[in-house]
């Protein structure tokens, strides 16, 4: 290693140094499957960093112990930059995964010099071959199997191409000159590269990380926005916002539309009698409910406390009946039994309008399904009515 290499592995391990406690300290601000994702990364960069510093001054240092482990090191911290993007998605990452990487290249670098010892070599053909197998596995993972990739997640990809090439270019000359001649036989060239491709990476990398982090971020405060934090449903404002949409849709394409109010019968009693913690699994059962019977394209929000809206894109009055009763039906059945539990009657009363010609606006259609429901109310609760139909309709009856 010339004068050239050494002096830009000590500026790659003090920038990691540097980077990997940024990293780490900017982690405790982000939420837990952020903040570890940010914290794997930030090891890989510390790791990088001693990884580095012993490459550096491995000429006073002895090789057969060192060399391993600086390989070691450095497949360790690419494997964390793996599973640092696989907890950016909330998937499973391997525990210790990047442990037993590290392990087996240390191994195996040790093994390559007790058989062909200071073939050096021979030790940067195996550990540059595994790290070109990692890089791919996180390439892969960013630019085709990451939901919701943005500009950030490609920039990531292709700086990790870059130095798939450097060390596959790094491979094929180390083949070529295996053997215990050991620098003199390598390229210079070809190693300042590589060290300028990892330098790049240092640099660069970690902004691009964060960008990825803050994008994930922003996402996640979005639906923490959108949706109710009980029920997993949209929030009253979010379902506003989407119903009001579909609705100048309807309106200007002459499509079918309904929308239907769903009230839980009786709430207070069932909060009196069972407790107000029950009452809330009773929610979230109901809008569970609710939701594995709706189709892909309708819509479900908690407008406040017990009460729910269903938008219903492309279902005229009859297909909305229908599905009005489907969703009563179920809830007395399987919500029912829950109630059981407790001694309590679970059921709902739904109210419901299709979009006609003479509806003006979104609230014209919410005051018509709220006074439906009210109808279903005085009518005995446990029922579908739906408002403006030639007769109003009772579909079921519970005293």
């Amino acid at each position: 290693m010339n004068v050239d290499t050494i002096v830009i592995a000590l500026v790659i391990a003090v920038v990691g140094l540097a980077i990997g406690v940024s990293v780490l300290l900017a982690s405790l601000n982000y939420p837990r499957h952020i903040r570890h994702a940010l914290q794997s990364y930030g090891y890989s960069k510390l790791l990088l960093a001693v990884a580095f510093m012993i490459g550096a001054f491995r000429a006073n240092l002895p090789a057969d112990v060192f060399v391993p482990l600086a390989n070691g090191l450095g497949g360790a911290s690419v494997t964390l930059n793996y599973v640092s993007i696989r907890r950016l998605q909330e998937k499973h990452a391997p525990r210790r995964f990047a442990l037993w990487v590290g392990a087996l290249l240390t191994l195996a670098c040790c093994a390559a010099l007790q058989v062909s010892p200071n073939d050096l070599n021979l030790v940067r053909t195996i550990s540059s071959a595994l790290l070109c197998v990692l890089l791919l596995l996180i390439t892969v993972e960013l630019l085709v199997l990451y939901q919701g990739r943005g500009v950030a997640h490609v920039m990531s990809g292709a700086i990790l191409l870059m130095n798939f090439v450097a060390l596959s270019v790094r491979v094929w000359m180390n083949v070529r000159y295996i053997g215990p001649a050991d620098d003199a036989a390598l390229s210079e060239t070809v190693e300042r590269v590589v060290y300028a491709a990892v330098f790049i990476t240092n640099v660069i990398g970690p902004v691009v990380f964060l960008l990825m982090a803050s994008d994930s971020f922003n996402r996640e405060l979005q639906v923490l926005a959108n949706t109710d934090g009980l029920t997993g449903v949209l929030t009253r404002r979010r379902f506003l916002e989407l119903a009001e949409i579909e609705f100048v849709r309807a309106k200007r394409y002459g499509r079918p539309l309904t929308l239907l109010i769903l009230d839980i019968d009786r709430f207070k009693s069932i909060n009196d009698r069972a407790g107000h913690p029950f009452g809330d699994r009773v929610i979230k059962a109901v809008a569970q409910c609710c939701t594995t019977h709706l189709r892909p394209e309708d819509a479900i929000g908690r407008l406040g406390g017990e009460e729910f809206a269903v938008l219903l894109p492309e279902s005229g009055q009859e297909a909305g009946e229908r599905i009005a009763e489907r969703l009563r039906a179920t809830i007395e059945e399987s919500v029912g039994a829950l109630g059981a539990e407790q001694g309590v009657a679970v059921t709902c009363s739904v109210g419901g309008v299709a979009l006609s010609s003479h509806h003006g606006g979104l609230s014209t259609l919410i005051e018509l399904a709220d006074a439906a429901l009210y109808e279903a109310k005085d009518r005995g609760r446990n029922r579908v009515c739906f408002a403006n139909a030639p007769i109003t309709r009772s579909l079921s009856m519970q005293a």
